[in-house]
């Protein structure tokens, strides 16, 4: 007789351990697999809260920040040509606000 009925959707939690012990695998391989699972799922869950904490820049502006970067080191260089040239300070403009709109903690 089971007690579960299956539903589509996702388990909040493994039932895997459960299901070991139903299976007959010993106790205390179960026990230590219930911790192990356990510490997993608490690190698992410290990490994507610490990832939603950090501000992350859009993959775009993190291109042309280090491109302004490499220019204030030495390793880029602007174009010769003096009207490209301020087309890409213009769009580097750009990118330092949008960065910073991006970084600004939000309001109440």
């Amino acid at each position: 007789m089971f007690l579960y009925k299956l539903v589509s959707g996702i388990a909040s939690s493994s039932f895997g351990t459960h299901v070991a012990s139903l299976a007959g695998v010993p106790t205390a391989v179960v026990y230590r697999a219930d911790v192990v699972s356990k510490d997993f799922a608490k690190q698992f869950k410290e990490k994507i809260e610490g990832k939603k904490k950090q501000a992350r820049l859009p993959l775009v502006l993190q291109a042309d920040f280090a491109y302004l970067m490499g220019l204030v080191s030495g390793k880029e260089k602007l174009p010769e040509d003096k009207g490209k040239a301020r087309e890409v300070l213009k769009g580097l403009e750009g990118a330092v606000r949008m960065g910073l709109l991006h970084a600004a903690p939000a309001g109440p």
